[in-house]
């Protein structure tokens, strides 16, 4: 038998869905996290006038690459951020609703 077991952890659930969402630490950024990641995404579909000359200079795989990790990590940046305001939402001030 293996020496690694797994206890189960009564203060954490894995199915809850009032779970926090983001580290108290980095909070505070989520709104200007947001806001940066939707002038990123604006600019990855401006953008998209301009890939058909860049995958004519530099190659459709690279580009596409390149364009498909930059839209991914803006994407994933703005669904942090607003999970994260929203998990804010609910936990404000003592005395407020």
């Amino acid at each position: 038998m293996s020496s690694i077991y797994f206890e189960p952890n009564s203060n954490l659930s894995v199915t809850r869905r009032d779970r926090r969402v983001a580290d108290d630490s980095i909070a505070p950024l989520a709104i200007p996290s947001l806001v940066l990641g939707l002038v990123l995404v604006g600019l990855g579909l401006v953008a998209l006038l301009r890939l058909g000359d860049w995958a004519a200079s530099y190659g459709p795989e690279l580009v596409m690459a390149a364009y498909a990790l930059y839209m991914a990590a803006a994407g994933w940046l703005v669904l942090w951020s607003a999970a994260t305001v929203r998990s804010q939402r609910g936990q404000g001030p003592a005395g407020s609703s």
